[in-house]
Parts: structure tokens; C-alpha cells; sequence
């Protein structure tokens, strides 16, 4: 039979569930705010019913409701979506943050950046052709060059301090991740602890997976659940696993030299602390922080790149030319310094009696040979020479020239003669052709010193090497911004009129045929001094060298770079590709020994530094909007996948407002009929038996 109070229990349990669904209703209207709370509801059922007798058989009569768990409204698809799209989001917002950067560095909109400066050089140059011997417009063309120097180094100053900025954001980032680990382990050992009864640790659910949707803003993840809580994956590294995690720490900083490039900067890697194993985002903010730094290394490389131009090409291009003042010196027919008699000395310099040099305006040439005009030899005016006691003294055949008195006067360069066609030969012998070649220094860099470029064909970087005697070996071979620190104009330029070291003047002449085929051959002739100072031909070449052909100095990662070879003692140009020893290489790196496959390999296209630069600028710009397109892309996609969440786990206030009252008419129904049921009880109690006293 039932129970008399079963009905009861029956109310009591509706007034307990009601109230419990009011509660919990009352914590979603006051979450509604909280990030990352899911909507709770409480799931009832009904309990078991009684039989029980009626007039036409057994009948089960209802016992009211159970409130079996509060659980969250949460959608396990939509979080998957959620923490796959959101790497790339945070990639790509942070990757535009770079961009922005990089563009505001090489903003040229005020005529103030790299760009402007190249063509304010490029232009001094063209004025400098049509006023070669006008000391002003040499003077614009060493500050310009100065300029551009200086911008080229602030810009690579300020990439250093982005690449710099970059590794510090890392370094604390690294730090809230691991924070964020350390957390999701700790609620994941809270949870068992709480769920171990039954129960379910909602709050403490929706705090772990807040945690979890933050890692995801670092980098890819994978997750999973077993009875030890959440696992996490990344790159292949377990990272969390229930009561247990990795720690991510940032390596010890090392020079960016030691990866075969110099940047000037200290570089760090991301490693587990456990296995001091190298870890590696595939995606999110820490990868987009390394990818930022590789890009901007690349722009280093880009202004390095420039400025190895300058120091090559462009200054060999210089030296080539006649500086006001003429100064030559002499070279072996393949091109070599020569040395004159036994003597040993050498054309570049000039020598009196002691061994002392002397300077050149104190030099004079007579047929061919130099003297010491200073020394007690005299030049007649018929052109011969003489002692001091009158005689003639011949020049042609004799090494020195004595005084009266048996001392030296001077000594001459019998070694060097000139014919009458203007040809120099070693003696008397000649089939022994030297060269009158110019005596220029770099614009660039220091003094004549070499510079060449050379190329690691097997990692793809390319350097710049230094032929100075003064340093040692292993510093003789530039890279990043030790080839940029280089590009300052030249010392010389410094001094009382150094405008005049400027070589305006070409020392050969271009002629130019065309072919039968219609292809064109020039021939380049050899051209004097003669003191042409209003000649601005070098200068047109200098020009020219800003827009030779619109191609970049790097064809697919290998330099192009214009050196200049002495054939027969003409200038010609040539692209020489060189590896790391300086031999000639082809494109995939093999050393070339044959002298035709030589000019084969070595037939490239002429560079552009101008279409270089526009073309590095323009790749920026198209990289910065791509990133920024791909960043609005990936917004709408993750507004669509928090919708998609939002959707079920979100607190509509209606909602819940509508639960409200209907949880509490349930409760006060219940309460009603608790009471009704309570005074029958009080009435079958206290009346039964009393009738017809």
C-alpha cells in the first residue's frame, strides 16, 4: 500500500528541484558576463513509480521528479573548430603587426626614406656628367652618398631593434604559456579530485577550457580526455598529460653569426626544459614571432644586398674612371701590379735617391721615364737633361742618375718606356706590354681595398669579401650588417678639396658594333688621361649603373655582381659569380676551370639596384595586404565559429528569464499543493474517530 506521506515526498522533491533549477538559472543570469562560462542547466527525471491497487487491477502511480546532475550546455565540435581556426587568427593578426612595422621603417611618403635617397644619388651622378669639373656638384655627389649611407644604416638599425622587440614579446609570451599549463594541470587535478563522487566540476570545466582556448592563441594544438584529465599536443610535443606537463623555456641566447649570417643581434630558440630538445610552433603568435624575425633578417639581407652593390659594382666602376687629378699606375699585361727592374720598385711608387717617396706633383716625366724634379737634374727646354755641370744626361739607358760629385740624383723607371703609339713595355722587350691603367679609389668603403661577392651555393647566403692585407683571415669574409657597417664613403673624401678624388673621367671608350645576326659586340679601347677634367663619361657610367637592366641583384638566391676584368689591359665587364674560396662557379656551384665555360657561366643579365629596391618594396606591400586580407578572413571565420558556440553555450537572457518564472511557478505550485496535502493529513488526523461526540 502507499505510503500515507508519499504524496509528500512527491511535493518535496518538485519544491527541491524547482529550487535547484532556480539556482542554477540565478548562476547563469550572473555568469552571463564571465568569458568562457558555459550555460548550465539541471537535467531531471522522473523517479520510480509505486503500484498500487486499484478497482480494475494494479496501477502505477507517479513519485515525482529526481534532479539527476547540473550540466553544461557545451558543444565539443565547436570547441575543435574554435582552437584549429584561432592559431591561424592570432598568426595572422600578430604577422600584420610585423608588416606594419616594416612598412612604417622603409616609408618613403616625405621623400625621406631609402628609395628617395638612392634617387637623389642617382640624380648628383647625372649632373655630375654634364659638370665634371665643377667642385659643387662633386661635393652633392659625396653627400648624397653620405645620405644614403646613413639611411641605409638607421634602417638596419631599426630592423635590429623590431627583431630585437620581437624576441623580448617572445620571451614573455613563452612565459604565459607556460603559466597557462601550469594552470590546466592544476585544474586537471582538481576535477578528478571533485569528480571522484559523481559530480560534475562544471566551473572548474569552463575554466579549464577558458585555458585551453588561450593556449590555442600561441600555437596548434590537439586535445583529448582521459581519467587523468586533458592531454595536450603541439608539434608532435605531449605538453600536458593529466597531473604532468613539459616546460617551455627560452634558450640561451647566442650571435646570430654563429647560423652563418651576422645580424648584430643575440638569437634565441624555443626549447623543453625536459629534454632540452628544440620545440617549434606550426602556428599561432610564437610561430608568427619567429616568421617576423626571419622577415626581418630578410630586409637586412635586402639592405646588405645594396650595400654589397655599392661596394663592388659601383665602386669598381669608379675605379675605372680618371680622377681630377689623373693619378695611374701601372699593371702587367694580365692585369697584375707591376714591378719594375731589379730594383724592385714599383710603378705605383715614385722613389728618389735615399728610397724615400716622393710625392707626385714633384714627379716629371720625360720619353717615357720619371725623375725627380726636385733633384739637382735639370730638364732643358730642347727636352733634354742635364747634370749639374751642363752635360746631357741621358734617360733611356740608365737606372740613376748621378751628381757631379758621383752622389745619386734620382732614379728613373727604366723598366716602364713608351713608344711612340702610346703603348708602355717592360724595357726594351716589347712583347712585354704594361698598362697605364687609372690610380681611383673606391667611393665606398676603405681606400682601394677589394671587395668581391661570394656565395655559399649549398645553404644559399651570399657574402661579401674583403681583400685587405691589415685584417685577419676570418674577418675578411662580410656578411649582414658587417657588409652594411662597411658602406660609409670613403675617408679620402674628407680631406682639402677631396672632391677631386671623384673619377668623372672614363678610361676607356665603348664602341659598339652590330652583328650580321643583329646582335651587338663591343669593344672597349683604352683611353688616357690627358687631363680631361670636364669629362663626365665615368659619371654617365656611374648613372647608369642605378638602372641598367630592370632586373634584382638576386636570381633566385644567387648574386649577380658586376666585376670588372683587365684584358689586355681594356676594361670590360663581366658577372663573375664566385664561392666562398673565390673560385668561379656556375649557377648550381660547380668550380670552372675551362676558360669558355668561364664566359658561358658568367654571361648574366646586367642588375638593377633601382628595380631591386622597387621590387623588395613591392613585395612588402603585397605581403602586408595579403597578410591583412587573410587576417579579415580569418575574423569572419572565427565570428562564425564563436556564433556557432555562443549559440549552445551562451546565456540568452530570455531564456533564462523564462526558466526563472517558470521554475518558480513550479515551486510555488508545489508549495501549494504540500500545503492542500498537509491539511487533509491534519484533517484525517485530527477528526478521524471524533464523529457524533
Amino acid at each position: 500500500m502507499r505510503s500515507t506521506f508519499a504524496g509528500l515526498n512527491t511535493m518535496v522533491r518538485g519544491i527541491t528541484a524547482n529550487q535547484l533549477s532556480l539556482d542554477t538559472t540565478g548562476h547563469n543570469i550572473t555568469n552571463a558576463g564571465t568569458e568562457g562560462y558555459s550555460r548550465q542547466t539541471v537535467t531531471l527525471a522522473t523517479t520510480y513509480s509505486e503500484q498500487r491497487a486499484g478497482l480494475h487491477g494494479n496501477v502505477m502511480v507517479g513519485t515525482g521528479v529526481d534532479a539527476q546532475a547540473v550540466e553544461r550546455a557545451r558543444d565539443v565540435y565547436a570547441d575543435i573548430q574554435y582552437r584549429n581556426e584561432n592559431p591561424s587568427q592570432q598568426y595572422y593578426k600578430t604577422m600584420a603587426a610585423n608588416y606594419d612595422k616594416l612598412e612604417t621603417i622603409f616609408d618613403d611618403s616625405r621623400n625621406l626614406g631609402i628609395e628617395s635617397a638612392l634617387n637623389k644619388f642617382y640624380q648628383t651622378w647625372v649632373d655630375l656628367s654634364t659638370n665634371a669639373s665643377n667642385s659643387s656638384a662633386r661635393t652633392q655627389v659625396i653627400e648624397q652618398g653620405r645620405n644614403l649611407s646613413d639611411i641605409l644604416q638607421t634602417a638596419t638599425s631599426e630592423l635590429q631593434e623590431q627583431i630585437r622587440s620581437e624576441y623580448e614579446d617572445l620571451k614573455s609570451e613563452i612565459k604565459q604559456v607556460d603559466d597557462i599549463l601550469e594552470e590546466i594541470v592544476l585544474f586537471n587535478k582538481q576535477i578528478s579530485a571533485q569528480e571522484i563522487t559523481g559530480a560534475t566540476a562544471n566551473d572548474l570545466r569552463d575554466r579549464r577550457d577558458l585555458l585551453v582556448d588561450q593556449l590555442s592563441n600561441y600555437m596548434n594544438i590537439s586535445f583529448t580526455e582521459n581519467e587523468r584529465g586533458y592531454q595536450i599536443n603541439s608539434g608532435g610535443v605531449t605538453l600536458v598529460n593529466g597531473p604532468t606537463r613539459a616546460h617551455l623555456e627560452m634558450s640561451n641566447g647566442v650571435s646570430s653569426s654563429v647560423y652563418g649570417i651576422d645580424y648584430g643581434i643575440t638569437d634565441y630558440n624555443i626549447k623543453i626544459k625536459e629534454s632540452d630538445l628544440v620545440f617549434l610552433p606550426q602556428n599561432g603568435i610564437l610561430k608568427a614571432r619567429l616568421d617576423s624575425i626571419a622577415e626581418d633578417k630578410a630586409y637586412i639581407d635586402r639592405i646588405a644586398d645594396i650595400a654589397s652593390f655599392m661596394l663592388t659594382a659601383f665602386n669598381q666602376q669608379h675605379r675605372q674612371g680618371w680622377d681630377f687629378d689623373g693619378h695611374a699606375k701601372f699593371v702587367n699585361e694580365d692585369g697584375s701590379a707591376f714591378t719594375g727592374d731589379s730594383s724592385n720598385l714599383t710603378a705605383i711608387e715614385y722613389l728618389d735617391a735615399n728610397g724615400d717617396y716622393v710625392a707626385a706633383a714633384n714627379v716629371e716625366q720625360y720619353n717615357g721615364s720619371y725623375y725627380d724634379k726636385t733633384a739637382i737634374i735639370t730638364k732643358n727646354a730642347d727636352g733634354t737633361c742635364s747634370n749639374a755641370s751642363g752635360d746631357e744626361v741621358s734617360i733611356s739607358d740608365v737606372i740613376t742618375v748621378k751628381n757631379s760629385d758621383g752622389s745619386v740624383a734620382g732614379y728613373y723607371f727604366k723598366a716602364i718606356r713608351q713608344n711612340d703609339d702610346t703603348t708602355f713595355y717592360e724595357g726594351t722587350d716589347t712583347s712585354k706590354v704594361i698598362t697605364k691603367v687609372p690610380d681611383t679609389i673606391n667611393f665606398f668603403g676603405k681606400g682601394s681595398v677589394d671587395y668581391q661577392y661570394r656565395y655559399d651555393p649549398e645553404y644559399k647566403k651570399n657574402y661579401l669579401y674583403k681583400e685587405d692585407p691589415a685584417l685577419p683571415t676570418d674577418k675578411q669574409m662580410l656578411s649582414g650588417v658587417q657588409i652594411i657597417a662597411e658602406l660609409e664613403v670613403n675617408a679620402k673624401f674628407n680631406e682639402n678639396r677631396g672632391d677631386r678624388y671623384i673619377a668623372t673621367a672614363t678610361s676607356y671608350d665603348v664602341i659598339e658594333t652590330q652583328n650580321a645576326d643583329m646582335t651587338v659586340s663591343r669593344d672597349y679601347l683604352a683611353k688616357e688621361w690627358g687631363n680631361r677634367t670636364g669629362d663626365g663619361t665615368n659619371a654617365v657610367y656611374m648613372s647608369e649603373l642605378f638602372n641598367i637592366a630592370p632586373e634584382t641583384i638576386l636570381s633566385d638566391g644567387k648574386p649577380n655582381a658586376l666585376v670588372f676584368r683587365n684584358d689586355n689591359g681594356l676594361a670590360s665587364r663581366q658577372m663573375i659569380l664566385r664561392n666562398l674560396n673565390g673560385d668561379p662557379i656556375d649557377m648550381a656551384g660547380n668550380v670552372l676551370t675551362n676558360s669558355d665555360d668561364y664566359v658561358l657561366a658568367t654571361a648574366m643579365t646586367t642588375l638593377s639596384i633601382n628595380s631591386y629596391y622597387q621590387k623588395a618594396m613591392s613585395t612588402l606591400g603585397i605581403d602586408a595586404y595579403s597578410t591583412d586580407v587573410n587576417y579579415e578572413g580569418m575574423q569572419a571565420i572565427m565570428t562564425q565559429v564563436t556564433n556557432w558556440r555562443d549559440s549552445t553555450s551562451g546565456v540568452d537572457w530570455n531564456e533564462e528569464l523564462t526558466n526563472m518564472i517558470k521554475f518558480q511557478k513550479g515551486f510555488a505550485s508545489c508549495s501549494r499543493c504540500l500545503n492542500a496535502m498537509d491539511e487533509m493529513l491534519e484533517k484525517l488526523v485530527n477528526s478521524t474517530g471524533v464523529v457524533g461526540r
